[in-house]
């Protein structure tokens, strides 16, 4: 089984091409293959499996899952990295505008690629769509936590002994401003404890960011199904929402993680989230099966 490594500022993925090989469609969904592929020591080693599939009412179908198997609902680094892969490949032809369609889940993304100087893409800005703000539709079980505070527009809920404003991209956020730096926090027991609170029946990604100013943040992630993650574009975008809703932020922000920057934009006209970003192969390899 023929693979690609690829990855958005350090969230890195294997990407399966059902197109050019449509057997693997039936594995797109296989947590025991996402598991394998996924295992740092024993496998690749990836935070997820990416496997790409036609699509009748889109460039292509993406689907994505977490290194634990789970189901990864929606992916902002992930969908860059798609669109590099579609394009570079001959599998789709951007549009007028520079432009594909992927769809993720219910969800149609309309990506634009950047393309370097030798016709590669480079990066993408990826239309993530409009975020939800609602705790009950995050999914957040709100009568597990204290009353809420109001900070600007958005509801601030006291998670554990954190401050937590919920946002869905498509997929469950946990915003934390905080004033520690971020760097000296213990994510890997803060994040692991906040990710199964008893509130969150879809679990939860976590991120703790520090406000630099109004246009720029630096933040650390800690995704369901993965651990932490060098950068994580949908939390990305989520901070962004969070943080303008707080009055703490503008409405075009530049996110640092750990393996590099995004800039996200919250468009007023639409309501839709934009996250620009890079995107890089890295290897192409075979998998002879391993375990899964």
């Amino acid at each position: 089984m023929r693979f690609v490594k690829m990855h958005g500022i350090g969230n890195d993925y294997v990407v399966l091409d059902a197109i050019a090989e449509p057997a693997l469609t039936t594995r797109a969904g296989d947590p025991a293959l996402a598991r394998a592929l996924c295992d740092r020591r024993l496998g690749v080693g990836a935070d997820g499996v990416i496997v790409l599939s036609t699509d009748r009412g889109a460039d292509a179908r993406m689907t994505i899952i977490n290194a634990d198997g789970s189901d990864g609902g929606m992916c902002g680094n992930g969908a860059r990295c798609a669109a590099k892969f579609l394009v570079d490949r001959g599998h789709a032809v951007p549009d007028a505008e520079g432009c594909l369609m992927i769809r993720l889940g219910a969800r149609v993304l309309r990506v634009a690629v950047e393309l370097g100087a030798h016709g590669l893409v480079v990066g993408a800005t990826v239309d993530m769509g409009a975020p939800i703000v609602d705790p009950a539709r995050v999914p957040v079980d709100v009568g597990r936590l204290p009353p809420p505070a109001r900070a600007g527009e958005a509801r601030q809920f006291t998670v554990d002994d954190r401050r937590a404003v919920f946002v869905s991209m498509g997929n469950p956020h946990a915003v934390l401003f905080i004033d520690e730096r971020v760097e000296s926090v213990d994510i890997a027991r803060e994040g692991a404890r906040l990710e199964r609170h008893g509130a969150f029946p879809d679990r939860m990604n976590v991120h703790f960011v520090n406000a630099d100013s109004r246009a720029e943040v630096r933040m650390r992630s800690w995704e369901r199904g993965v651990g932490e993650t060098m950068g994580c574009g949908t939390g990305a975008c989520a901070a962004l929402v969070a943080g303008a809703l707080c009055g703490r932020l503008g409405r075009e922000v530049r996110v640092c993680m750990p393996g590099g920057a995004l800039e996200v934009a919250w468009d007023r006209s639409s309501g839709h989230v934009l996250l620009s970003g890079p995107a890089t192969e890295v290897f192409q390899g075979e998998w002879s099966g391993g375990n899964a």
